[in-house]
């Protein structure tokens, strides 16, 4: 009786629980060691750092010898899928990579600045199992309030305050309209869960009336999802946020995230709406990729700040997964997973060189975070030059990079949708975008400029960082050796929506 309850209720959180014990743990040795007076009030920011890479090593670990079961647990609020199961993975993975690249961060002496990255972590893991409106509510918020700490959690800065006041009130807004769609789908149906209401709405046929407020419960909840996505028309918080967050704060935004919601999702399109109300979200997807792919291209046209270019970059990444998500078939959420995969690295790859190209010391009339810095680096540093041209490269989807074919997969499945003219837009789009990119690699190679505003010199290089963010540009760089794994690892993500 013991052994059943540990199967059904404690191993599929096993992870979770253990990365909770060590924020106690680090919590504890914070508290005590912080204020001693016997060792001279030491900095404990290292250590909590090396105790939670440990710890979530350690997961990863244990992840790998975990045998997935699938099934709902603790009274139906979490289940355990191969969406869930494998999608740990890709949190762990990409969680271990982000330390890696930013090993030590500037301004940040606190050590609660860790615990508040593994609490993310731990709800992040937690709303992939999430599968009734109350834990998807709760966790959704949990994760939102240590986002709202990590915007601001530079002090000293005026654009780090501007922008964590700026997320917490559109973040607040965002989730009142969450809190509003689910209590009217409640009112509607009497459920809360997200198996209970793929049966109830099984019967329902498209022609069938009903209530009103279903549909504009749907209207608030996309809306709420797409807010945290970073869609347009609801991407007014990103490129703000991501300018006044810390470097280290904006690549953790930027990259994972995204599994989580673009997970929950999936699940609320094809569990949720089940075949009903196609219509409506078909439309819906419809209107925000067309303005997601303008809104971005258009937007990372006029940046010359490399964080608010990323920003205006990630809503164009975004029209994709929605131009996959339009056609509403789950055959097509393969093509979907790949292009999340080959996102995530790309982004990281991306983070990972302007982690590199911070330990650049600029004279002090100049800023590093416009992309005119650019110009000195293959001065300075050619390895460093060509990396960052691969990686750009990539996102621009020249091939054999794995940005070329993570779009062909996307505009594949549209052609056979038949969503002709979206995937012409993003055609024209794309070819528009090339010229923004390859204009930041004509700014490093073929400009001329006056070696007196050269850098002076260059700090010592965090020799971890260098080493992740050449394993992440040389995987992309030779990953279409050996596309089997991608997709392999994709359909494994897509078999939770298999009928």
């Amino acid at each position: 009786m013991i052994l059943n309850f540990f199967y059904l209720n404690l191993y599929p959180l096993l992870i979770e629980f253990f990365l909770t014990l060590i924020t106690c743990f680090c919590l504890i040795f914070g508290v005590i060691y912080s204020n001693s007076s016997f060792w001279q009030f030491p900095i404990l920011n290292k250590s909590i750092r090396f105790f939670i890479l440990q710890g979530l090593i350690c997961s990863f670990i244990l992840l790998l010898t975990t045998s997935p079961i699938f099934f709902m647990y603790w009274n139906n609020l979490l289940i355990t899928d191969s969406l869930s199961f494998y999608g740990k993975f890709l949190i762990l993975f990409f969680s271990i990579i982000w330390f890696f690249l930013f090993p030590t961060i500037k301004n940040i002496l606190n050590f609660e600045f860790w615990i508040l990255i593994l609490l993310s972590i731990i709800s992040l893991n937690l709303l992939l199992q999430a599968s009734d409106l109350l834990t998807i509510y709760l966790l959704i918020e949990f994760l939102s309030l240590t986002f709202y700490i990590l915007t601001s959690i530079n002090r000293t800065s005026e654009f780090s305050t501007e922008s964590g006041l700026k997320y917490f009130i559109l973040g607040a807004f965002a989730s009142s309209l969450l809190l509003f769609g689910f209590t009217l789908l409640y009112n509607f149906t009497g459920l809360t869960n997200l198996q209970d209401f793929f049966i109830f709405f099984t019967g329902y046929s498209s022609s069938q009336q009903l209530n009103f407020a279903f549909p504009l419960s749907i209207f608030f909840i996309l809306t709420a999802l797409l807010f945290k996505l970073g869609s347009a028309p609801f991407h007014f918080w990103i490129p703000d946020v991501y300018e006044g967050a810390l470097n280290a704060i904006t690549s953790f935004f930027a990259i994972l995230p995204k599994i989580a919601i673009l997970t929950l999702l999936l699940r609320f399109v094809f569990l949720v709406f089940g075949g009903y109300l196609f219509n409506e979200i078909y439309f819906f997807f419809i209107i925000c990729t067309f303005l997601s792919s303008v809104v971005g291209t258009a937007g990372a046209l006029l940046q010359t700040k490399w964080k608010r270019f990323i920003a205006f970059s990630s809503i164009t990444h975004i029209s994709f997964f929605l131009l996959n998500l339009s056609s509403l078939n789950s055959d097509n959420l393969i093509y979907l997973l790949i292009y999340l995969l080959i996102y995530l690295l790309m982004s990281s790859s991306f983070f990972g060189f302007f982690a590199i190209f911070k330990n650049f010391k600029f004279p002090s009339f100049f800023t590093p975070r416009f992309f005119t810095s650019l110009v000195f680096l293959n001065f300075t540093n050619r390895p460093l030059a060509i990396l960052f041209t691969i990686v750009f490269f990539t996102f621009a989807g020249i091939p054999p990079l794995p940005g070329f074919f993570a779009k062909f997969c996307v505009l594949y499945s549209a052609i056979s949708s038949l969503f002709l003219f979206l995937v012409f837009n993003l055609l024209v789009l794309n070819c528009i975008s090339c010229f923004y990119y390859i204009n930041l690699i004509k700014k490093n190679y073929f400009i001329s400029i006056n070696r007196f505003y050269l850098p002076i010199t260059t700090t010592s290089v965090k020799q971890e960082s260098l080493i992740i963010f050449i394993i992440l540009v040389l995987s992309l760089l030779f990953v279409f050796l050996d596309l089997d794994f991608v997709f392999l690892f994709s359909n494994l993500l897509r078999n939770a929506f298999l009928n």
